[in-house]
């Protein structure tokens, strides 16, 4: 059965309880899976947790790398912005990228490896 967004908050909160910060979205997964199977055979995938976390005001605070450049908004699926400066010369550039939805932000040419949670 699909977990609702009321149980995985619920959850969460649960383990944000026990624990003040967790370090990985693999780690809250595990985690928040434990909580919910107590209850029936309830399931939600580490992205929807993620989501819901975010959707719901825990901090979420993301460590990035050079890697491939994400054309979504890892929490709200949103398109990405282009963030634009001006160069000493007055030249426009691309600097990073941000969701106008949800305010994530992330530098240009870099991706989301690693999610800390924080109560």
């Amino acid at each position: 059965m699909r977990a609702t967004d009321p149980q995985i908050l619920d959850a969460i909160k649960k383990v944000l309880r026990e624990d003040i910060v967790i370090h990985s979205q693999n780690e809250l997964f595990e985690k928040v899976r434990k909580k919910l199977s107590d209850k029936d055979e309830v399931r939600a995938s580490a992205e929807r947790i993620r989501r819901v976390a975010k959707k719901y005001g825990v901090r979420v605070q993301v460590h990035s790398r050079k890697g491939k450049e994400i054309k979504t908004c890892p929490f709200c699926g949103k398109d990405l912005q282009d963030i634009i400066s001006q160069d000493l010369f007055g030249r426009s550039t691309t600097i990073g990228k941000v969701c106008r939805n949800c305010k994530f932000e992330i530098g240009l040419g870099r991706s989301p490896a690693r999610y800390i949670f924080r109560r």
